[in-house]
């Protein structure tokens, strides 16, 4: 979700002998937008009805707001629904969707993103238009876009739950040792007993894309309850860490 290298590797990727131009731009526009509405169409005629793993094919099959996880991974996420819930790291917007979809009807959902940078995301205002459509009827959905480990973040998100315990936070931003430290360290504690804390990017992999993750992995989780969500321990990067943070042992 965080990593731009992998995000931008889902998409329509113009072949490399043909020159951008205004009919080309067009019709990539279009091909793109096409395979997002049938995709919502099997996912709005068929995948609700299947649950949770019709809407896992839909946020890993679409082209416009895909996630980047492995299918086993983030579909054993789908076992609450908060009230209150955070991710860092929106990117393509795959993971927000799906949140949306399992949080409480009346859920406020905030999601951070840093607009550039090795680890950063960023999108457009028609994105943002279109993510802020995510969010069901009586759902409150805060899109942040700034330094998640600067102070007026941490206010703004504050602000944003006004001042409530969050129920579920998902760390999916920047990778580095000291990123990831940083925001746990900052948003960590604004989890109520009894709430979740993920980590994307759990298992060794190429640095890019899991940075320094699986590093602070190791060095936090045996002060917690925790769970591991690993398809393949040699799948070279992904898996979900999660912390309990009612069993804290700090």
């Amino acid at each position: 979700m965080a990593d731009q290298a992998l995000a931008q590797a889902g998409a329509l990727k113009r072949p490399a002998t043909q020159k951008p131009g205004r009919r080309y731009t067009l019709r990539y526009k279009l091909a793109w937008r096409w395979k997002a509405i049938q995709c919502w169409v099997r996912y709005a005629y068929a995948g609700r009805r299947r649950g949770v793993p019709g809407l896992v094919d839909f946020v890993l099959g679409n082209y416009y707001f895909r996630a980047i996880q492995v299918p086993s991974e983030i579909a054993a996420l789908a076992e609450r629904s908060p009230e209150r819930a955070l991710e860092i790291g929106t990117a393509h917007g795959g993971t927000l969707f799906l949140l949306t979809r399992l949080a409480s009807a009346h859920a406020t959902i905030v999601s951070v993103d840093l607009p550039g940078g090795m680890f950063g995301g960023g999108y457009s205002a028609r994105r943002k238009w279109f993510y802020q459509r995510f969010a069901r009827r009586s759902q409150r959905l805060h899109l942040l876009q700034g330094d998640s480990h600067s102070v007026e973040m941490l206010g703004q998100v504050n602000a944003a739950l006004a001042g409530q315990p969050l129920d579920y936070l998902f760390i999916d931003g920047d990778h580095r040792y000291d990123g990831v430290k940083r925001d746990f360290e900052m948003y960590g504690p604004l989890v109520r007993k009894g709430g979740l804390i993920a980590f994307h990017d759990i298992v060794e992999g190429p640095l890019e894309n899991v940075g320094g993750v699986p590093q602070f992995w190791r060095e936090i989780k045996h002060q917690y309850s925790h769970r591991e969500i690993i398809d393949d321990t040699l799948q070279g990067g992904y898996g979900i860490g999660i912390l309990s943070v009612e069993d804290s042992a700090r």
